[in-house]
């Protein structure tokens, strides 16, 4: 019997997908958060499992209800970037709201990376950022999935806690936009994505756009996925 966690590594790589907006200066990398110097072995169960992502831009954001409708303003920090028209259509690119359910606006700034295995029983939790960030009225929402079938970008997404009230973050490139947790130490890498990613990839991504309940095309898209894609 295991008091703490000993398993090996599984292959995992990422990539950052092209779009018209997204300049490739902007991408970060994927670093270790937990770091071992007590040689604690409750600290190493987490070796290589936990990582952290830095902004991809620096800019404030506010964001609320009005009228019944969400609305999001933005201002970018000219100490960092250019506010130039694409920069500023990078942001609106990837910055959207909605209402939730509870009538609450839903913040989400998409982060155009992808992340693949061949590990079927690989799974990625979602989680705040773990060091202090600028923001008020709102929470981060965590969330998890299983990459193997289900090809997706990231969003760090927010939502506010008092919708009579104003909301507001700030995104700054020196600090974490979320971290991911894996249940399984991952040999993380940067990857060039093949062909084969690629179309699997187009099965899944904006797929909520098309249909009111995603779970229902699950089966459908899981058989397309090739047998290896490492």
């Amino acid at each position: 019997m295991n008091v703490y966690p000993k398993l090996n590594k599984t292959k995992v790589g990422y990539f950052y997908t092209d779009s018209e907006t997204f300049h490739k200066s902007l991408e970060q990398q994927f670093d270790k958060i937990n770091f071992n110097e007590y040689g604690c072995p409750a600290v190493g169960g987490l070796n290589n499992r936990f990582f952290k992502l830095n902004a991809l831009a620096s800019v404030s954001v506010k964001f609320g209800v009005k009228d019944n409708e969400p609305y999001y303003t933005y201002e970018i920090d000219t100490k960092v970037h250019q506010a130039t028209e694409l920069m500023h259509n990078f942001i609106n690119d990837n910055l959207n709201v909605r209402l939730s359910n509870t009538g609450k606006c839903v913040l989400q700034f998409t982060t155009p990376v992808v992340f693949v295995t061949d590990d079927k029983d690989l799974e990625m939790t979602l989680l705040q950022p773990q060091n202090n960030i600028d923001i008020n009225n709102a929470v981060f929402i965590n969330g998890s999935f299983y990459p193997y079938g289900w090809l997706r970008v990231l969003n760090s997404a927010y939502v506010q806690i008092d919708n009579t009230k104003e909301s507001s973050i700030v995104f700054d490139t020196s600090k974490d936009m979320y971290s991911l947790f894996f249940n399984k130490p991952i040999d993380l890498k940067e990857i060039e994505p093949t062909e084969k990613i690629l179309n699997y990839l187009k099965y899944s991504d904006k797929s909520i756009n098309y249909h009111k309940n995603i779970k229902q095309i699950f089966n459908k898209i899981f058989q397309k996925r090739p047998k290896h894609l490492l």
